[in-house]
C-alpha cells in the first residue's frame, strides 16, 4: 500500500473513533400552576377594562382615518367622551357586588332562603345517604367559614371540610380568638360562628356578659367584612346523662334563647340545629357531647341549604 493509501486510511480510522457528541436535553421549566383564588373579581376588571378599550378603538375607526356627517362625528365623539370617562372612573369589583347582592338578598328574607322552615327540617331528616356527596358538600362550602370549637374541629378530622373550618379544642369567646384573624384573611362571603358548649364552665349564669362577648365578635367581623354574611349556630345540647353529671350544662338553653334575641340588633342570624340529634340521639358520641360522624352531612345540608350555599 503506497504512503498516500495508508494516510487516508489513518485519517478514516481517526474520524471514526472520534465520539460522537449528543445533544444535551434542555428541559423546559413548567411555569407554575396559578394559585386558586377565591371570587371573580380580578377577572371582572381585566373584562370591564378590555371592553371599554375595545369600544374605545371601534369608536375611533381603528387606526384609520374616516369621514361622516356632521351628525353621526357628533354622535360618534360624544360615544368617545362617554367612555373616555368610563375608563376613569374605578372599575367594579364583581366579587364585592355579588357579596352585596347576596347579603341583600338575605336581609330580605331575614337570612333564611327556605319557604317553610319545618318542611325544612323535615327533609333533612329524611336524608340517606343517597342525598349528599362530600363533593357537594365542599362546592358549597368553598367562599363559607366555619368556626368555633372541637363540635366543629370533628368537621375537618371527619374530612368532609378542610379550608372552610376554623377550629380548635376548648375554644371559648372569652379570651381573644387568633382564629377571627384566620377567618378574615379568607375573606368569605358566609361565615357561622359556632361557640357556647366551653363558654357555661366560664360565664355560668352571666348570660349578659356570653351575649355581650359573643356581639362584640360580631361587630369585629362586621367591620372588617362588611360584606359578609354572619350566622349565629346555637349551642348542641348535651345528653342527659352528661347533664347529670355537670348540670353547668343546663345553661346552653338560656344562652342560645338570648343570642337568638340578640342577633337581629347585632346584624346576624340564628340558626338552631339541635333537632337532628333531638331525632338521633344514638348520634352522641360517648362523652355526651359531640356528634358523630352521622350527624354533620344532615347539618352542613341544613346550614347551606338556609343560607342559599346550594342554590347557585
Amino acid at each position: 500500500m503506497g504512503s498516500d493509501a495508508r494516510a487516508a486510511a489513518g485519517a478514516r480510522r481517526t474520524d471514526r473513533a472520534k465520539p460522537i457528541a449528543k445533544k444535551s436535553a434542555v428541559k423546559r421549566a413548567k411555569a407554575p400552576a396559578p394559585s386558586k383564588r377565591r371570587g371573580t373579581g380580578h377577572m371582572g376588571l381585566v373584562l370591564a377594562a378590555f371592553v371599554v378599550a375595545a369600544a374605545l378603538l371601534y369608536l375611533s375607526g381603528g387606526t384609520q382615518s374616516h369621514t361622516g356627517t356632521p351628525g353621526a362625528d357628533a354622535e360618534i365623539a360624544a360615544s368617545r367622551a362617554m367612555l373616555t370617562q368610563l375608563a376613569q372612573q374605578a372599575p367594579v369589583d364583581l366579587n364585592a357586588e355579588l357579596k352585596r347582592q347576596r347579603k341583600e338578598e338575605l336581609k330580605a328574607k331575614n337570612g333564611l332562603l327556605v319557604d317553610d322552615l319545618e318542611a325544612e327540617k323535615q327533609k333533612i331528616l329524611a336524608m340517606t345517604d343517597a342525598d349528599w356527596s362530600k363533593a357537594d358538600i365542599t362546592r358549597w362550602f368553598e367562599n363559607a367559614a366555619i368556626v368555633g370549637d372541637s363540635i366543629i374541629r370533628q368537621v375537618r378530622l371527619f374530612h368532609f371540610l378542610d379550608a372552610p373550618v376554623f377550629a380548635e379544642g376548648g375554644i371559648h369567646i372569652s379570651v381573644e380568638l387568633p382564629l377571627l384573624d384566620e377567618v378574615e384573611a379568607a375573606a368569605p362571603s358566609v361565615i357561622f360562628l359556632c361557640f357556647g358548649m366551653n363558654d357555661v364552665g366560664v360565664f355560668e349564669d352571666r348570660v349578659d356578659r356570653y351575649v355581650g362577648r359573643y356581639t362584640n365578635v360580631i361587630r369585629r367581623l362586621q367591620a372588617s367584612l362588611p360584606e359578609a354574611v354572619i350566622y349565629v349556630c346555637a349551642a348542641l345540647p348535651v345528653t342527659p346523662e352528661r347533664l347529670a353529671e355537670e348540670p353547668k350544662y343546663g345553661y346552653l338553653d338560656l344562652y342560645n334563647r338570648e343570642m337568638e334575641k340578640a342577633c337581629p340588633e347585632a346584624g346576624a342570624y340564628f340558626i338552631d340545629s339541635s333537632f337532628i340529634l333531638e331525632a338521633h340521639p344514638e348520634w352522641y358520641n360517648v362523652d355526651g357531647r359531640h356528634p358523630r360522624e352521622e350527624y354533620y352531612p344532615m347539618w352542613l345540608t341544613y346550614l347551606a341549604d338556609l343560607a342559599g350555599l346550594n342554590h347557585d
